[in-house]
């Protein structure tokens, strides 16, 4: 046990680096960094926005419309009678982005019964939150003013109607049940609220499997580039405590990076998921609904994360030792990379229990998949699915540990090369 220890002691030490520590630690700051920005970005579209208004109809009903407008966070400032690009000239010596005309004849277009039109002028400076909300704001604007005219239309034609009644008169009430639980939200809502939680869960995921893999298939093919694995398979030490070794403290380092990622990625997505008027509110009915992660539901994803990341290192260590040096490893990984790639890109746009049975089995089959399941089935109480999840992972883990140790105990650690013969294969189809 103690030259296990000293072993594993010996992994940790080979990877644990400042060039490993110092980009772990630059991460956690961007993203708090990035995080504050959007904060900042966030805080811009919610303060009242000023816009220029050409005002040439000069009635009643357009001095109403600039009414309107501080309603849907403008701050309106007013020319009568001039030039469109009069005004346009002087949007762009106060810095004011949006330029909106209300044109001649627009109360009596309205009176008539007459299809109208407000200009909107935009002077994009840049692509930010910002420029975005302004539009949005406008569109509000136009949306308010519809209604509001259209009302007056029912008005004059049913008095003792509401004309909200005629407008919608039929109104839907959404209801979502989860797990015997009902609350009265639209599917839309919790869905959005949901992902915007745990979207960067398989972020992480992916960045640590795949850090990890290119871990120890790198230390493992260096090793045989520099000799130094020659020199430790010497030692008086079970092959089978150097493969776990490797792997063990491999494992140990990713899941610390995951907690560094986590960290960060939750610093980020926090200020994302707080841009909205109504967060708090989402996040309040997903409570209700048991739509959060417990403290069990966090351990439980822990150890799937584990068992995946056990997985990776199996399967890169089997490949690293095809290896001739740390170039060719990381070539030789893109088999896992593949793998890998196919839950990942799945947990985005598709659902699983959408799936059909073939792609159910085929995903299962894939033990990185696990991790990138686990979260929804914790979400929905599925908890049975992801223990056989861990227990698939395990059995694979230790079949591909097996096989390692062997691998590890014979000549061929040393001897194993895996060379692509690109020209002997290219000549031999030009002599066909």
């Amino acid at each position: 046990m103690r030259k296990f220890l000293v072993l594993l002691k010996k992994e940790i030490k080979s990877l644990l680096t400042p060039q490993m520590l110092i980009p772990l630690v630059i991460m956690v700051v961007l993203f708090s960094v990035m995080g504050k920005l959007i904060g900042k970005e966030a805080a811009k579209v919610k303060e009242p926005k000023e816009v220029l208004v050409i005002d040439n109809d000069n009635t009643s009903l357009s001095t109403e419309v600039i009414e309107l407008m501080k309603g849907v966070n403008l701050i309106p400032q007013v020319l009568n009678n001039v030039e469109v690009q009069e005004g346009l000239d002087e949007a762009k010596e106060k810095g004011i982005d949006t330029l909106i005309v209300i044109p001649e004849g627009f109360k009596e277009n309205v009176e008539e019964y007459k299809k109208t039109h407000i200009d909107i002028y935009t002077v994009m400076r840049g692509l930010s939150m910002s420029t975005f909300s302004k539009s949005a704001s406008t569109k509000a604007l136009i949306s308010i003013i519809s209604e509001d005219i259209s009302k007056r239309y029912i008005k004059e034609k049913f008095k003792d109607v509401d004309p909200g009644i005629i407008q919608r008169p039929i109104e839907a009430k959404n209801f979502v049940i989860v797990k015997d639980r009902m609350v009265e939200a639209p599917p839309e809502m919790i869905s959005a609220a949901v992902t915007s939680q745990n979207v960067f869960i398989p972020i992480i995921l992916m960045f640590v499997i795949m850090m990890s893999a290119q871990m120890i298939a790198s230390a493992v093919a260096m090793e045989k580039e520099n000799k130094t694995l020659e020199t430790l398979l010497t030692l008086p030490i079970k092959r089978t405590h150097i493969v776990i070794s490797k792997m063990l403290g491999a494992s140990l380092i990713a899941l610390l990076m995951s907690v560094f990622y986590m960290y960060g990625m939750k610093n980020y997505i926090g200020q994302m998921s707080g841009m909205g008027g109504s967060a708090s509110v989402s996040s309040n009915i997903l409570r209700e609904l048991g739509l959060t992660f417990t403290p069990g539901a966090y351990a439980l994803l822990g150890i799937s994360l584990f068992f995946a990341i056990l997985s990776a290192l199996s399967l890169a260590t089997i490949l690293a030792v095809y290896a001739e040096d740390v170039k060719s490893a990381q070539t030789l990984l893109t088999p896992l990379m593949v793998l890998l790639l196919i839950p990942y890109l799945l947990s985005f746009f598709t659902d699983f229990s959408s799936l059909s049975l073939i792609a159910k089995v085929l995903l299962f089959l894939i033990p990185f998949s696990h991790p990138f399941l686990a979260s929804r089935f914790l979400l929905f109480g599925n908890i049975n699915m992801v223990i056989f999840g861990i227990i698939y992972m395990a059995l694979f883990s230790i079949v591909c540990i097996i096989i390692a140790a062997k691998i590890f105990s014979s000549d061929r650690v040393l001897t194993a090369k895996l060379r692509l013969k690109t020209k002997s294969l290219f000549k031999t189809r030009f002599r066909i």
